[in-house]
Formats: C-alpha cells, structure tokens, sequence
C-alpha cells in the first residue's frame, strides 16, 4: 500500500515536469515556423491554431467528464463505445466543412489549410476520450505519452519537409504536421486503451450511471472547456483583426507568456484525481473536505507565485536575448509586451484552477462567472486596442477581476450542504 502511495505521489511530481519540458518541444516547433514563414504567414498560422483552440472544446469536454467518471470505474459503462464517439465527431466535422468558404475568406487562409483544421479536430475528440481515460485512472505517464506523441509527429514531419524537399515550409504544410501529430497520439491511445493491463482493470467495474448525469456533466464541462479555451484564443484573433501588422509579433509573445500557463495547467492536470478522491470521500465532514481542498489551492497559489518570479527572472537572463536569434530580428519589439503578457497568462492559469474547483464541486454559479468574464473581455478589446499595450491591460484588469470574483464566491460555497453531496450524486 504504501508503495501504491510512493508510486503515485512521484508521477504527480514528475508529470508537471516532463509536461513543461514538452511545452519546450511545442516552442521548438514555433521557432522553426517563425524561421521559416513570414509574419504574415506566421500571423495565418497561429489564427488557424487560435480556431483550433476554440473548435478543441467539444474534445476538452469529453475529457474531462470521462476522467471524472474513469475515476469513479464507470467510463468503461458510459463512455467507452468508440463508435459513438467516432460517429459524433465524423457527424461534427461534415457540419464545418459547411462553413469552408466564410471561414477561409474571414482568416485568409487556403481551404486545403482548413480541411487539415478539420480533420485535427476530428482526431482530437477521438483522442480526448482515450487521454480522460488516463486523466482519470490516475496513468499520468501514459498521458505524457499521449502528448509526446502529437508533438513529436508533427515534428518529425516539419524536419521531413525542410531536409527532404526544396519548398520548405507553408501553411498548409505545417497545419498537416500539427494534424498527422495527432494522428499519432489517436493510435497510442487506442493501443494503450486496448492493451491487456487496461481492459483488465477496467472490466466490470463501476456502477451504471444515468445518461440524464453524463448530459449534465457533459454540459458543465463544456461551458467550462469553451470558456477557457475562449479566453486563450481571444486576444490572438483580436489583435490578427484589430491589429493584423503586429499579429506575427504578438503570436511569438504568447509562446513565451504562455509557458507559464502550460505549466500552471500541467499541474490542474495532475490535481483533478486529487480534487476527485477528496470530493468523494464518504463519512467526510464538510470542513475536513474543504479543509484538504483548501491546501490544494493554496498549494497551486504558491506554484503560482513562483513560476511567475522564475519567468521574470528568465525574461530578462534568457527569452528577451533569445527573440531575435529564434525568431528573427524582425521580431524585436516582443521584448515590450514580454512581462507583461507572462503577467497576464500566469493570473488566467490561477482563474482555470478556480473554474475547475466549482465545476468539481457542482456549482452552477460558475457559468454566470464565465459569462461575465467572456462578455467583458470583448467589450474590453472593442472599447480598448489601439496598440498591443492596451490589449494586454484589458486581460490583466478582467482576468483579475474574475479570479478575485470566484475565490469569493468558493469561500461561500465551500460550506454548502452542496459539497457534502458531490460524491453520493448520480448513483
């Protein structure tokens, strides 16, 4: 028993690191596009990647209400026809390719470079199943191998492109890496989940759980997912339609600001089984479960703080001197915004824990909160984007104003009779 223990506290430890030490392979992958495209095309790319983000909700949901239930041993009743979820995604992606024409002339792009959009959000739902399944049984090795998977397909096929052919890198080209990395990730998931070990583990367990519970379920992650990934694509497409002259700037900005968020999220990631298991704990009072979930979030808080000092300290000794040879000189002026868009990445990483905790905790409050902080961020961008600057104070001052409206509202909800009964819910 104590072994099992060890065993699990050292891959929630170690996840966040190989986690970080992919997002460094996913920024090798942006300093060979930014190399190779102009900002112009480097600007397309990162709106084709910014639709992905938002498109990539459906897949997010799916993932986390099957991480939820493989904790609880009932995906393999619920979830596990991978039929369904094909026929679902297949049905979803001949709905997008309705809107080829309007979305190709909105974001200027090729319609070959959005059919690839397509078939990546195909795959991605497929595979956001088979990585909840991991998520939610606790194999956080294998969902880093999940990941390892994408990145390194996509990068085997851009070093393909570059030493193999005379043309080199387009658009097209690099939306067909990113597609055929997921495409390897979808079939190290379904090796994985038909494996001898898995399908053992997860024959005849679990209890039936309603569809009427998987709906909810289904529809409070989704919110959620969409929220999130609203709020990181956002200010991309803002500033490609506001400010289209200085997207290629801002687009190589957020590879570095959001180093600090793919962190912050990498632990969110390894917290869920945790937040689970104390949620779920039968007999518990409702102080001594909110209690443990308490020094979770002050633990991540921490985390926080100083993955942020590293960053500013790492700004200033490696990014800022790092722009112009990765990148280009032409990417000089990144070295304004660097600061301050870490900043606004590492405050929006500590509103998605907070997202997550009342979504996990069940409540219902947590969609006026998303709501409020989407409609005022838009109002900001359109009120407020005269320079790049102005952009980045709206996000600070919303994404602020929402993490302090919902630690609020936690430290009223945490003593509901609500929490109590998280864990008695759909049986």
């Amino acid at each position: 028993m104590s072994v099992t223990l060890a065993s699990n506290r050292w891959r929630v430890f170690v996840f966040p690191f190989f986690n970080v030490l992919l997002n460094g392979f996913n920024f090798l992958f942006h300093i060979i596009a930014g190399r190779y495209l102009t900002t112009e095309q480097y600007g397309q790319f990162n709106a084709l990647l910014a639709m992905f983000t938002l498109l990539s909700v459906v897949g997010l949901s799916i993932q986390l209400v099957t991480a939820k239930l493989s904790f609880q041993g009932r995906d393999i009743v619920v979830l596990s026809k991978a039929k369904k979820i094909s026929l679902f995604t297949t049905v979803s992606c001949f709905i997008l390719f309705a809107f080829v024409p309007i979305i190709s002339k909105f974001i200027q792009i090729s319609i070959l470079s959005y059919i690839w959009l397509i078939i990546l959000i195909w795959l991605h739902i497929i595979t956001s199943y088979y990585r909840g399944m991991m998520q939610g049984s606790g194999s956080l090795m294998k969902l880093n191998l999940s990941f390892y998977a994408e990145v390194g397909g996509k990068l085997l096929l851009v070093f393909f492109f570059i030493n193999l052919t005379k043309t080199g890198l387009d658009v097209e080209r690099l939306m067909l890496a990113v597609m055929l990395g997921m495409l390897a990730s979808t079939i190290y998931g379904y090796m994985s989940s038909t494996s001898g070990d898995d399908r053992a583990n997860r024959r005849n367990t679990g209890e039936k759980i309603s569809w009427q519970q998987v709906k909810q379920d289904l529809g409070q992650s989704f919110v959620l997912n969409c929220s999130i990934l609203f709020f990181l694509s956002i200010d991309m497409l803002a500033v490609h339609y506001f400010l289209p002259n200085q997207s290629g700037e801002y687009a190589v900005a957020l590879k570095y600001g959001q180093l600090v968020y793919f962190a912050a999220f990498s632990i969110i990631t390894a917290l869920v089984p945790k937040i689970n298991k104390a949620l779920a704990q039968e007999g518990e009072t409702i102080n001594a479960k909110t209690n443990t979930i308490t020094i979770i979030l002050a633990g991540y808080g921490i985390c926080i703080f100083f993955g942020l000092i590293l960053y500013l300290l790492m700004s200033n000794v490696l990014f800022l001197p790092s722009i112009s040879l990765f990148f280009g000189p032409e990417y000089s002026g990144v070295s304004a915004i660097l600061l301050p868009i870490g900043i606004v990445y590492a405050i929006l990483a500590l509103v998605v824990f907070l997202a997550y905790l009342h979504m996990l905790s069940g409540n219902s409050r947590l969609k006026v909160w998303l709501l409020a902080g989407g409609v005022s961020i838009m109002i900001a961008f359109i009120l407020n984007h005269r320079n790049l600057r102005q952009i980045l104070v709206d996000e600070i001052i919303v994404y602020g104003l929402l993490s302090i409206g919902l630690f609020i509202d936690w430290l009223r909800y945490k003593n509901t009779d609500r929490v109590n009964s998280i864990s008695t819910e759909g049986d």
